[in-house]
């Protein structure tokens, strides 16, 4: 692939919006082209997290992305696999936080990506990866004082202050290497 290419699909790849492809389709109402686009956006996504040597799971997170987009496509033809917004919000998201565990990783019904780490002493956190660079997550953690009981976080932040959002309640202690 020549230079000029490449810096071409990484430009397509990585703008937000894909307006442009929109008022290119004659019949707004057709949407196969759009699809199309979009389709090829999350390949390269993964593509670009399969060669991503600074996020350490590189290889399994491409792996379960690429089977889930499959699976997707499989169950409907006419899906997008996952939403292009979601996955470039979790891939952001690994590129600013390379020292992360691998999640464990399933699709929404509307195909965004949501991320789980779990631990050995009952806690959990969750991120529903939005298409807008928001993330709603959720926290489960021992209640130290109540040991039946369990403390139950939740929220929405944008996936560049999601991590400092939830640092007073040790999750980078746990979901980390």
């Amino acid at each position: 692939m020549s230079l000029e290419l490449y810096r071409l699909k990484t430009y397509i790849l990585f703008r937000k919006t894909i307006t442009i492809d929109w008022f290119k389709n004659e019949d707004p109402f057709t949407q196969s082209n759009l699809l199309n686009n979009e389709e090829d956006q999350v390949q390269e996504l993964i593509y670009q997290i399969r060669k991503s040597r600074s996020i350490r799971c590189y290889e399994t997170l491409a792996n379960r992305l690429l089977t889930l987009f499959n699976d997707a496509k499989e169950e409907d033809s006419a899906s997008l696999g996952i939403a292009v917004g979601s996955l470039r919000n979790f891939y952001n998201f690994f590129q600013l936080h390379t020292h992360l565990k691998c999640p464990t990783i399933s699709l929404t019904p509307d195909y965004n990506i949501y991320a789980s780490w779990r631990d050995k002493r009952n806690r959990l956190f969750s991120v529903h990866f939005l298409p807008n660079s928001d993330a709603r997550f959720v926290i489960f953690k021992p209640n130290d004082r109540h040991p039946e009981r369990q403390i139950r976080l939740s929220g929405i932040a944008t996936t560049d202050v999601l991590m400092e959002t939830v640092t007073p309640y040790d999750v980078c202690d746990w979901i980390s290497e």
